[in-house]
């Protein structure tokens, strides 16, 4: 038969190690580690992006510097790249410049508040 009850195994224990008493300011310190731990002053997010671009920065430095017109073979693919999907064509460029325009000018509008909405943010 299985017994779940402990107790007496655990005044046992107890009594034979008598535990000493923690240091002074124990509770203090770890209350300061973690609770009361000031704001970092960098989020982890920033972190890993500028290492990163740091990263990304020190490969495109070595291949330019360890291969012999590495930019150039860079700047034809990327030619290459946005003539073969047609992000050159006339279209193309002309409905981008259309839509960057009224973007900027519906963003530049601005809206007067009407009364009905200032009366119901009051109440």
């Amino acid at each position: 038969m299985m017994h779940d009850d402990f107790d007496d195994l655990d005044r046992a224990i107890a009594a034979a190690l008598q535990p000493e008493e923690p240091p002074a300011g124990l509770h203090a310190r770890i209350m300061a580690a973690t609770v009361y731990r000031p704001a970092s002053s960098v989020h982890p997010w920033e972190v890993w992006l500028l290492g990163t671009l740091i990263a990304l920065g020190a490969w495109l430095l070595w291949a330019v510097v360890a291969q012999p017109l590495a930019t150039q073979h860079v700047v034809d693919d990327v030619i290459a790249t946005v003539a073969g999907s047609g992000l050159a064509s006339e279209s193309t460029l002309l409905w981008l410049a259309v839509g960057v325009s009224v973007t900027w000018w519906v963003s530049m509008l601005s809206f007067p508040s009407s009364s009905r909405g200032k009366r119901a943010g009051a109440q």
